[in-house]
């Protein structure tokens, strides 16, 4: 194993042991492996976290966007506006409801949606703006959802990786019409498989959710609209039960984490090595899903790393406009420059609740190591 690997979900599974076993031995013990009160138990306090007054499980985070679009009306014909720099899942949703993805390129200081492109992509058949607060970092909301009003659209929060993450004091979650969040392991709150969670501040598209995701269900054979299975697994409610009392202090951890990254990655000896780091819109509160910086000749600057014990990832090398799957919704390559050049830069360092901000240190020290062995160009 690496001696700083990307994400030790071994070491932070295994300080919960306890805890998680004796959560899982009672819906062992109730049986009630499908709908069991741990479910409801959990979307109260989700809902709770994120200050919102309801949650509705879900089998994972891409089931939570769709059912959260599919729940507000979007369908054939209609367009939402999603960023290209993002996990596929996030267009993959809107395809799900028969609506179009229209891409949106990315602030190249946040690499985050740029509301400008939000603003030039709006046109008549425009129902939805899809944010991502990627990586953790929430977007620059406001802006956005001004925009949204002038067009009378929604605006829906893609979550995923934004647990405990907030924008001017306001979680993220409680910010859009509805968000929708993954429990995927490697998330700051992981559950031990697929699970996820919408949040939303009204209550009648909570109620309809509610009816979605449990195939229309008011009574055990009674289905008052057609809707789909994306419940949440009991035993997986149970595993995110016993972890979500830490989640606050993990937060915590990684936020000191990436404040020494940040520290020593914007100091000499960076400042002659371009290392470039993602800004904050003002006001955005990042939970550090992930840490990405960008780095000339990102591929050697892995392998170096690799070969001194550092894990390291790309999220994301190949933007969603140029996979393979939306061809048909894309305008090629060379249309969103600054996401095509973060996709060729980007790389994530490691961020655990298990490493320190001295094990930050040590992996800067190598990556400067491994920067100035690739002969990355200097200031």
């Amino acid at each position: 194993m690496a001696a700083f690997p990307f994400l030790n979900l071994k070491k932070l599974n295994q300080s919960l042991a306890t805890e998680v076993g004796a959560a899982m031995e009672e819906v062992l013990a109730h049986g009630q492996f499908v709908n069991g009160p741990e479910v409801k138990q959990f979307e109260r306090e989700w809902a709770a976290f994120c200050g919102v007054p309801d949650s509705v499980g879900c089998a994972n985070g891409t089931a939570a966007m769709h059912a959260l679009l599919e729940c507000l009306g979007i369908g054939p014909g209609d367009e939402v506006i999603v960023p290209s720099h993002t996990f596929i899942a996030s267009a993959e949703s809107i395809r799900l409801t028969g609506a179009v993805p229209v891409f949106a390129e990315i602030d190249p200081d946040t690499m985050l949606a740029d509301p400008q492109s939000i603003r030039e992509c709006i046109t008549p058949r425009t129902r939805a703006i899809s944010v991502v607060h990627l990586y953790g970092m929430p977007v620059e909301f406001d802006t956005i959802a001004e925009i949204a009003r002038e067009h009378a659209i929604p605006v829906v929060e893609d979550a995923c990786q934004a647990h405990g993450a907030a924008y001017r004091d306001r979680p993220a979650g409680s910010l859009g019409t509805g968000a929708a969040f993954s429990f995927f392991p490697g998330k700051n709150l992981g559950a031990y498989g697929d699970a996820g969670a919408i949040t939303t501040t009204d209550n009648e598209l909570a109620a309809r959710l509610h009816l979605y995701v449990d195939h229309g269900r008011t009574a055990k054979y009674e289905h008052l609209v057609m809707g789909t299975n994306y419940r949440l697994d009991t035993l997986q409610a149970a595993v995110l039960l016993a972890k979500l009392p830490h989640l606050r202090e993990w937060t915590r951890r990684r936020q000191a984490l990436a404040a020494r990254y940040d520290e020593i990655l914007s100091a000499e000896p960076f400042r002659s090595i371009p290392v470039r780091l993602q800004s904050a819109p003002e006001g955005s509160v990042s939970a550090y899903h992930l840490y990405v910086v960008r780095v000339p000749n990102r591929d050697a600057v892995i392998q170096g790393l690799k070969e001194k014990g550092v894990g390291t990832g790309i999220h994301y090398p190949i933007p969603c406009h140029l996979q393979p799957s939306m061809q048909e919704f894309s305008a090629g390559e060379g249309s969103l420059p600054h996401t095509e050049l973060a996709a060729r830069e980007i790389i994530s360092l490691p961020m655990c609740p298990t490493l320190t901000p001295e094990d930050a240190g040590q992996i800067c020290t190598l990556l400067h190591e491994v920067l100035e062995k690739t002969g990355a160009p200097t200031g």
